[in-house]
């Protein structure tokens, strides 16, 4: 038992399972049941409290933790598997992105465009005036 666990006898909620997770597993791809057993026997044995929610605490953390790109789920069904990262995932560009790149790219070069057409104009303009002027 660890006397200086920050968690003692408090009862095992999501916020403590998440920093139990990010502290012991990461880096690691695990079960979801050996994740589970680790976390409860881990917090109970240095003096926490089980939980008595009504909900799975381990497994609210460990959808907070997929939401933070920290924990990917890389088998679903009852035998669940998770890989636990020590730093949030990168997150990769959302479909559509590349498009919405490419019609700004070309609005901007439409615009380009459009603004020498207008100098152009205006030196046209100017040599005129000018010219009337003499």
């Amino acid at each position: 038992m660890d006397s200086n666990y920050r968690y003692k006898d408090a009862r095992l909620k999501p916020k403590i399972a998440k920093a139990i997770i990010l502290e012991q597993f990461a880096g690691k791809t695990m079960s979801r049941r050996e994740i589970d057993a680790a976390v409860i026997q881990h917090h109970e044995s240095n003096g926490g409290l089980p939980s008595t929610a009504k909900t799975n605490p381990i497994k609210a953390a460990l959808r907070y933790l997929k939401d933070k790109n920290f924990a990917e789920n890389v088998s679903s069904g009852s035998g669940s598997t998770w890989r636990i990262f020590e730093n949030p995932k990168p997150v990769s560009e959302p479909l559509g992105t590349q498009r919405l790149i490419e019609m700004i790219k070309a609005e901007i070069q439409y615009l380009t465009t459009l603004m020498k057409s207008f100098e152009h104009r205006v030196a046209e303009l100017e040599a005129i005036l000018t010219k009337e002027n003499q």
